[in-house]
């Protein structure tokens, strides 16, 4: 009976500690679209999550089977929340599942839903199931638009929920069309809110404000440093060229001169503001004004251009093997060779484009003065590479994984703005991207790729933006942007690239709001470039991620080690008691011997 009722008892105990150990799983509605005839309807569709012990690995399961985008898709929105709010994630494995009752489409439309439930999960905080978030997650934590909101809309309110979040603007379809906010509280009884990024969507889930601290952008000295001889460098170019002009007797016409004085005073203005890589690339457009027309009043011999582009080819080649030379460490360093193979590369397409015979005299004019430029750019560049900063695993393996994440993005985004705005595409850059993968250029692929996907954000964000609401977009914009540049900076790596970008979107902020809006999305894209590569350890860190993967071993080993330590104590300090036992144990082995003799 005793024997029974101990049984029992460690059946019970095995249970209750299986339950204990049993991980809970977090479940999100994720609202899609599919196909039904000449026309899309709104469908419900199961997101689960489960976490394990692990390393950051992220697993999918779909039901039906998706393509292999998906996975790609599912790890971006992940790494996105991991990095957004520093999470934790290298010790859990993300395993996913999406549930729906038929094929859905729509794209990456769940990732802002993705990118929720791994900040939920890993923090482990309460949230309410009857919100759902429809969007796209992209740099920065934005929240992008998606296709079909009202046909989500409508399949929310048949599965019960009660609210549903969407990304700014997203909700209004046009002039004399469905404002979804509207129809969605006046048809449907559903609350349909828009939100700008992950933080809002994380308080409207949980009730947590996660990001509440203040924030500041402050610029690097070294970058402003060197931006600011880059700048004069440009600037002063202008300038010779432009005495050039005037030694020679030729004379700029009216309309020329006006330009120039145009260029010149927003150049001017810029720098008396700090804002060198606004009044270096206004300077930059200006030469290459200049060095068109000096060219063409000094009548120009096609043989004189054609030796002036094989003399271009061979500095662009020493250029690109001291570029070979350089030890990318750290984020500038990387972004430095970005856009120095990026400058380069159109150097070398400039050089194609000159070889086809059908080219009048004043288009190589344009080419020649443009390359030239270009490759004076790049080298100016170059200076960035003094820059200190935070050092990260850069090699050739998480390059190309970078690359291949980023064009995969980057096509997503052009599929889906291209279904909205038919006239939208960037498939040529990202072909180049993927060129530049095939022949090993992971730098220049990462800026194409990036630069497409930004294109396709800006398109897919300005849907529908109202001329009254068109500043306050930007605007907010350009303060998740500033966060982001405020981020990177406290953790030293300060955003070359990311910076110039923002600089240069606020400085066309009052005459050129798309392309503001364009640049912040370059901006944003450039100054996440981080979240695709693991910091480099110290030896103290790699010591205590070696101590935690081998902790069971560890303590066997300690164990061990105390047990022998223990013995030789003993015999140390009481030899007479370790011969004692000795002598027992041999005294026993007498008793055997002679037990055994008497055996018949």
């Amino acid at each position: 009976m005793k024997l029974q009722f101990w049984l029992i008892l460690l059946l019970l105990l095995a249970a209750a500690s299986a339950l204990a150990d049993a991980n809970e799983v977090y479940h999100l509605k994720l609202l899609a679209v599919q196909e039904a005839g000449d026309h899309l309807k709104g469908s419900g569709a199961e997101l689960f999550l489960e976490l394990n012990e692990g390393s950051g690995r992220v697993f999918l399961e779909t039901f039906p089977l998706t393509k292999i985008d998906t996975q790609i898709s599912t790890r971006f929105a992940k790494d996105i929340a991991c990095k957004h709010f520093k999470l934790n994630c290298d010790k859990y494995d993300y395993i996913f599942t999406i549930k729906a009752d038929s094929n859905i489409i729509g794209g990456p439309s769940a990732g802002a839903a993705i990118a929720a439930l791994t900040t939920i999960a890993t923090l482990d905080l309460d949230y309410d199931e009857k919100i759902a978030i429809t969007g796209t997650i992209n740099s920065g934590g934005i929240i992008g638009p998606v296709g079909g909101v009202k046909e989500k809309v409508e399949a929310a309110q048949e599965s019960g929920l009660k609210t549903v979040l969407i990304a700014k603007n997203n909700g209004y379809r046009g002039e004399n069309q469905t404002d979804v906010i509207d129809y969605a509280r006046e048809n449907l009884s559903l609350e349909v809110t828009e939100v700008n990024d992950l933080d809002e969507v994380i308080l409207h889930l949980t009730g947590v404000d996660l990001n509440h601290k203040e924030f500041t952008v402050i610029e690097d000295p070294n970058y402003t440093k060197i931006m600011g001889n880059l700048q004069n460098a440009l600037c002063q170019r202008a300038e010779e060229i432009e005495a050039e002009i005037l030694e020679k007797g030729f004379f700029l016409d009216r309309e020329i001169q006006r330009d120039i004085r145009m260029r010149k005073g927003r150049a001017d203005n810029a720098t008396l503001t700090k804002d060198y890589y606004s009044a270096a690339s206004f300077c930059f457009g200006l030469n290459i004004q200049l060095k068109t027309k000096l060219l063409e009043m000094q009548n120009a011999t096609k043989g004189r251009i054609t030796r002036e582009f094989t003399h271009l080819e061979r500095r662009a080649k020493a250029v690109e093997e001291t570029l070979d030379q350089e030890k990318i460490e750290t984020i500038t360093d990387l972004q430095t060779l970005m856009v120095v193979k990026e400058r380069l590369n159109d150097v070398n397409q400039q050089i194609e484009e000159s070889r086809i015979n059908s080219h009048k005299l004043s288009e190589l004019y344009s080419l020649l003065s443009y390359a030239e430029e270009r490759l004076f750019s790049a080298v100016s560049w170059m200076e960035f590479f003094k820059m200190e900063g935070k050092k990260f695993v850069m090699n050739a393996e998480l390059l190309r994984e970078s690359c291949m994440q980023k064009i995969s993005e980057s096509e997503e985004r052009n599929q889906y703005a291209s279904l909205f705005a038919p006239q939208h595409d960037v498939s040529d850059k990202i072909n180049g991207a993927k060129k530049a993968l095939e022949e090993d250029g992971f730098a220049l692929c990462l800026i194409i790729a990036s630069q497409a996907k930004a294109q396709s954000n800006a398109v897919l964000s300005s849907m529908g933006l109202r001329e009254e609401i068109i500043d306050d977009f930007i605007e907010s914009k350009r303060t998740v942007t500033e966060r982001i540049i405020a981020e990177n900076t406290a953790e030293g790596m300060f955003p070359i690239l990311g910076y110039s970008y923002y600089q240069y979107a606020n400085s066309l902020q009052d005459h050129e709001k798309i392309s503001a809006l364009l640049y912040l999305e370059y901006a944003l894209e450039m100054s996440e470039i981080s979240i695709y590569f693991p910091e480099e350890k110290t030896f103290l860190e790699n010591a205590q991620l070696s101590l935690s993967i081998n902790e069971k071993w560890l303590y066997l080993v300690l164990g061990f080690a105390a047990g022998v330590a223990i013995s030789l104590y003993l015999v140390i300090k009481n030899p007479l008691w370790f011969r004692q036992k000795k002598k027992v144990k041999k005294n026993k082995s007498k008793e055997i011997d002679t037990a055994i003799e008497k055996l018949p």
